[in-house]
């Protein structure tokens, strides 16, 4: 069974896809094009010509305040065979690097895994994931029945629409830094367990190829068994081999890098001789190097080359649309709508159902509304197998890449959809949930005078370390439920909210408080949270954080007192090292060296306390 897909996806394609001819779109710019570059190696060009469009059109893109992915699927739709069919013979090469890409992504995604928090989400996340599928395959059928499609066509899209992209939702969450979030971290979850579950799936899909039950069962078994012996491999390497091998390594940074992305490859080829995806293979490979004290290194290194990989990877997808047409089109409306509507509100009802608040409700659900790379798969694999037909393959292919189109807008805007839909969202809260916020009469009492921390994580241990040295009545407000948990239990005054809930202000008493600081890294959060704060106490002193200069000069425009810039901070204090150096005291600063990279690798997690 061969599970690449690109591969898989392009067979499909072929079969479905009528011959173009490249002469009837040729255009004069393109002609003009292909004669500047004459005489180059024909993938160069070709790479290249992908490459020059993509950053044309992500930049025009950037100018209506949308984000870049958007301009690499219309690349790909302009250079693919409903535009000027530009990408011809390096169409291979562009397929095999997208695979890079998305191996690359998975491996990051890997190192960069907290496996203690994982693990506590990952109950909550393997239920959630499979209520949310028996949802989405029953949308399916419905929809097969009403487009008058067989059973087993209705079976196909209702998995089919089970998934969710793990490419395109992590390439979300990293960009707005929310990985770590509890709705990040809720949304990979869910998303690892749909990755199981498409495996499963595919395997039940090739032994029914004429498989008989025993064998079926074989193959099932045969699967757990490879799945146990892969995992102990893993678990063995990382705990007893490359603690060890890897000290030696990263002796040199660049042989350290190296071997970093010779292990990925190595694990991803042997997971696919066994018959696993590539993805899943390198996705293990960095959850192996995860508990290295080098890897943050290593994902420094990495992070542009994913990006390049990535690039293409979306162009691809636009180049392989195809519009469905007759009958199937209606076929294809519908299933975008279930994908981009109809699953964020399954899964919104789901989290709701499960005593999550309305916010992390939303923004979870939000990740869920376009459809995996696996079901282009499963439904190439029926193809194969001739259980569907290759218009359903072609209205598949097409919801995928006008749901990630969709997804990304809605992704884009998903705070201030929020905002808007606040209201009623919160209806449907259960108000038993378990992450309310609460405070105390005891609490209650001291909140006069105070000064409330925004964001506990990082910066804000620091900040309510020196307050309470100061002896300063303080309140932490976060949105992570175990940070919560865990300053409770030592005594730290905190609330469990949300910065976009009104309730929260008056829950702390905000007009009673002296000074606020807001370590909350997103700008249009913290827009919210200056103009809140300062309806509600006009003379409140308050400190917020940006990243980009221009953000903190429109923090500054709307009241803000001051704002922290960590790079600029980070160089002055550097700067004041070099001073005290030249003074001849810098020693004192050596001497400390144990205990500072003791605490740097305490803060490489959520909770960390003396």
């Amino acid at each position: 069974m061969h599970l690449w897909l690109t591969k898989a996806t392009n067979i499909a394609l072929r079969r479905q896809t009528p011959s173009l001819s490249s002469a009837h779109f040729q255009i004069p710019e393109i002609q003009v094009f292909f004669l500047y570059t004459k005489g180059v190696n024909h993938y160069f060009t070709e790479i290249g010509g992908i490459l020059i469009l993509a950053a044309a059109l992500a930049v025009l893109v950037r100018l209506f305040r949308l984000p870049p992915l958007i301009g690499y699927i219309a690349t790909g739709l302009v250079l693919g065979p409903l535009g000027f069919n530009y990408i011809k013979s390096g169409g291979e090469l562009l397929e095999t690097l997208t695979q890079i890409g998305i191996a690359f992504l998975l491996f990051l995604v890997g190192l960069e895994l907290d496996w203690v928090k994982a693990k506590n989400v990952f109950k909550a996340a393997s239920f959630l994931a499979v209520t949310q599928a028996i949802g989405y395959f029953a949308a399916g059928m419905v929809l097969a029945m009403l487009t008058h499609q067989s059973f087993l066509t209705g079976v196909y899209l209702g998995a089919a629409l089970s998934f969710a992209s793990t490419v395109v939702v992590i390439k979300f969450l990293s960009e707005a830094r929310d990985l770590n979030s509890l709705h990040g971290r809720l949304a990979i979850g869910i998303l690892l367990v749909e990755d199981i579950i498409a495996i499963i799936a595919l395997v039940l899909i090739s032994g029914l190829s004429g498989a008989s039950a025993l064998d079926l069962g074989q193959q099932i078994f045969l699967l757990l068994v490879k799945t146990a012996a892969m995992l102990t491999l893993i678990w063995t390497m990382s705990q007893y081999i490359f603690p060890l091998l890897f000290a030696k390594l990263a002796k040199s940074s660049e042989i350290l890098f190296v071997s970093s992305i010779a292990w990925c490859f190595l694990f991803a080829i042997t997971m696919e001789k066994f018959d696993f995806p590539i993805e899943i293979g390198a996705f293990l490979a960095g959850i192996s190097l995860a508990a290295l004290p080098y890897s943050l290194e290593i994902i420094t290194r990495l992070r542009s080359l994913r990006d390049f990989f990535l690039i293409l990877f979306f162009v691809g997808l636009g180049a392989h649309l195809v519009l469905p047409v007759g009958q199937y089109a209606l076929l294809t409306i519908g299933l975008t709508i279930l994908a981009v509507l109809v699953k964020p509100v399954i899964s919104f009802l789901t989290l709701t159902a499960n005593k999550y608040r309305s916010r992390t409700a939303f923004l979870t659900a939000v990740t869920q509304s376009q459809i995996s790379e696996f079901s282009l798969i499963l439904i190439t694999l029926g193809v194969r197998q001739g259980q569907v037909s290759a218009e359903i393959s072609s209205a598949v292919t097409f919801t995928m890449v006008a749901s990630v189109f969709f997804s990304t807008i809605l992704f884009g805007h998903r705070n201030a959809l929020y905002r808007l839909l606040r209201k009623p969202l919160t209806s449907l809260e259960r108000h038993s949930h378990d992450h309310h916020e609460h405070v105390t009469a005891e609490i209650e009492e001291r909140l006069t005078d105070h000064i409330v921390i925004f964001g506990y994580h990082r910066m804000g241990y620091h900040i309510l370390k020196k307050l309470h040295q100061l002896h300063h009545r303080t309140v932490v407000v976060d949105f992570n439920p175990e940070i919560i948990s865990k300053l409770r239990s030592v005594g730290i005054d905190c609330v469990y909210g949300d910065v976009e809930d009104d309730e929260i202000f008056d829950a702390i008493h905000m007009e009673r408080a002296s000074m606020v600081v807001s370590t909350i890294p997103h700008h249009e959060e913290t827009l919210f949270l200056i103009e809140q704060i300062k309806k509600k106490n006009p003379k409140v002193k308050l400190i917020v954080t940006a990243h980009e200069i221009d953000y903190a000069l429109a923090y500054y425009a709307k009241g803000a007192d001051y704002v922290i810039l960590p790079h600029l901070l980070g160089g002055e204090h550097v700067a004041d090292l070099i001073t005290q150096y030249q003074t001849h005291s810098l020693g004192r600063y050596m001497r400390h060296r144990a205990e500072e990279v003791k605490l740097l690798r305490a803060k490489n997690h959520t909770l960390y306390f003396d």
